[in-house]
Parts: C-alpha cells; sequence; structure tokens
C-alpha cells in the first residue's frame, strides 16, 4: 500500500488533514482515480471472461444454433451471466476501497495496483 499512496483517514493534525482533502479533490488526483478505476475493469472483465468464456460461448452457440427452442438453452445461460457480473462488480469495488478509496495516490500507482508484486 506505501508504494499506491497514503490513506486520508491515518492523517493526523488537523490541518495536514485539510491539506490531503484539498490534494484528493484536485483535477490531476481525479483524473489518476478515473483512468485507475477504468484500468481495474479492464483488469477484471478480461480476468472474467478467461476464466468463464464457455458460459458465454454456450451463449452464443444457443442464439447461433438453427434448431427451434435454441433460444430457450440461451435464457437458461442468463443466471449464470448475471452471476458473472456480480461477480465482476464485487471484484472491482473491493479493490477500488483497498487501492483508490480516500487514498492519495503517487505517480505510478496504477502499476502497483494492477501488478502488486512489481
Amino acid at each position: 500500500m506505501a508504494a499506491v499512496g497514503r490513506r486520508i483517514d491515518r492523517v493526523e493534525g488537523a490541518l495536514e488533514r485539510a491539506v490531503s482533502e484539498s490534494l484528493y479533490h484536485s483535477p490531476a488526483q481525479c483524473r489518476q482515480r478515473f483512468g485507475i478505476t477504468v484500468m481495474l475493469v479492464l483488469k477484471h472483465t478480461l480476468r472474467g471472461l478467461l476464466f468463464s468464456w464457455p458460459l458465454y460461448l454456450l451463449g452464443v452457440a444457443a442464439l447461433v444454433l438453427p434448431e427451434h427452442g435454441s433460444a430457450w438453452l440461451g435464457l437458461f445461460l442468463l443466471p449464470g451471466i448475471a452471476v458473472s457480473f456480480a461477480i465482476l462488480r464485487r471484484g472491482i469495488r473491493e479493490d477500488y476501497q483497498r487501492f483508490v478509496y480516500r487514498v492519495l495516490l503517487k505517480p505510478g500507482a496504477a502499476r502497483h495496483i494492477l501488478w502488486p508484486s512489481s
């Protein structure tokens, strides 16, 4: 976490907290948070696609098959896709809460968030 930035909640002193709050709401920090959010969405989406690609392939196959009733197969796959999106959303929220929310980000923080071992 030290490579990413400093959490505002852990700042002691009223003056330092006020300066940290103003820095947190600066345009540069807002742009950096937005960019990291987009990268987290892409990271988790690609990870989810790699994990559950057979589910999506079955859905596409059900819609492409010429047989009567193949659309019903596609409807049965909707709960699986909904669960996949719920897991995706939860992962993005957890990473955002852990690394970005109420954190003064250092330059290059995105690299440390996306690849924590580097």
